[in-house]
């Protein structure tokens, strides 16, 4: 029978997986939707780089696979406060945990992650062993398939353990209290509604175990790397427009969801409190919009150059993907009406931006 603290750990990961599929799970109906081939296509070259590698001299091969093992352990970076939150970081720290046994918590929940990359790799494998193309060396290359996917376990396991070592003093840290301010009026010329907006909704999506700030900072520079390269790059001008659009509209779609889930939390909070706090939502709402406008200005500013609004087509681009962000912040819409909406709006804004340069 697995010991408790094995089971707890499991049940853990278990609930904060889920929570995460929860929070995805619209965002990633809609990439599937639109790039389905090209993510079946990616999926199939999982398993391409250690296979190749296994081609290679040791010397060469050993620090690639290494190197492709780190960078499928990157999951697990980014989800660890999710599976180890800061909360039962600073529980376990006052408990008298064995190593051993944290060590094989560690291990078990790393191979919760690692379960699904192994299918993963295993039908990846398959299809270029179905396929045996002239380089492939198969047995050397299954060996450095499996063991890249051990790197991965082991670099998982020890980012784990890190999480669990060098965040408890800080957790320790966070108990002691600060002393309250003096004065809680707004500093400077700040209207009431811009530092209310400040504090309670772009100050929390940084803070402690949130993500929602590096999450949109990572959209906002993708959208605009393919807004450049759609505008820059002739010979790429139909896939960067599909992507630009759609980073473009999750991008502000994931940001409106963020400042909905934030209001809801905040409602009871600020039921007693002397202010409209409707209208302090649909404020932030509105905040939500900057993103999305700042890609299409530099998309904008980019296409003037080549005289990409100067035809229909580009001005009626401009219009539809100002009207879609402006519907996505101002109507309440159901989880499926939204992926509805997103996608259909990427259709379109893809159709119509196909013949921006024709």
């Amino acid at each position: 029978m697995a010991h408790r603290y094995l089971r707890f750990r499991q049940h853990l990961a278990q609930h904060a997986l889920a929570q995460f599929a929860a929070s995805v799970k619209s965002t990633a109906e809609i990439v599937l939707l639109v790039s389905g081939p090209l993510l079946l296509g990616l999926f199939a070259m999982l398993a391409l780089p250690p296979m190749a590698a296994a081609t290679l001299p040791w010397f060469q091969a050993v620090p690639l696979l290494l190197l492709h093992g780190l960078l499928m352990s990157m999951p697990m970076l980014l989800l660890r406060k999710r599976v180890l939150p800061q909360d039962v970081v600073q529980w376990l720290h006052a408990l008298p945990v064995p190593p051993r046994l944290q060590l094989a918590a560690d291990a078990l929940v790393a191979g919760m992650l690692a379960g699904p990359l192994a299918l993963a790799y295993l039908v990846s494998a398959a299809i270029w062993l179905i396929h045996g193309p002239a380089w492939l060396a198969p047995l050397s290359g299954v060996g450095a398939t499996v063991f890249s996917l051990l790197v991965t376990w082991a670099a998982s396991t020890a980012i784990l353990g890190l999480r669990a070592r060098l965040d408890a003093p800080k957790a320790r840290w966070q108990h002691h209290l600060r002393p309250a301010p003096a004065s809680y009026a707004a500093r400077g010329l700040r209207p009431l509604t811009l530092l209310l907006w400040h504090r309670l909704y772009w100050l929390p999506f940084w803070r402690a175990e949130n993500v929602v700030g590096w999450q949109q900072s990572v959209l906002l520079c993708a959208a605009v790397a393919c807004a450049l390269g759609w505008m820059w790059v002739p010979a790429a001008r139909g896939a960067l427009d599909l992507c630009a659009n759609t980073l473009l509209l999750v991008l502000t779609d994931r940001g409106d969801k963020a400042v909905r889930e934030q209001a809801e939390l905040l409602r009871p909070v600020m039921a007693p409190w002397p202010l409209q706090a409707r209208l302090l939502g649909s404020s932030a709402r509105t905040f939500a919009l900057a993103p999305g406008l700042l890609v299409l200005a530099v998309l904008f500013a980019a296409g003037l150059a080549g005289g990409a609004w100067s035809h229909t087509a580009g001005r009626l681009y401009l219009v539809l993907a100002c009207a879609v962000q402006l519907l996505l912040v101002t109507l309440p819409f159901n989880p499926r009406g939204r992926v509805g909406l997103v996608m259909a709006a990427i259709v379109m804004l893809t159709a119509v931006g196909s013949e921006v340069w024709n």
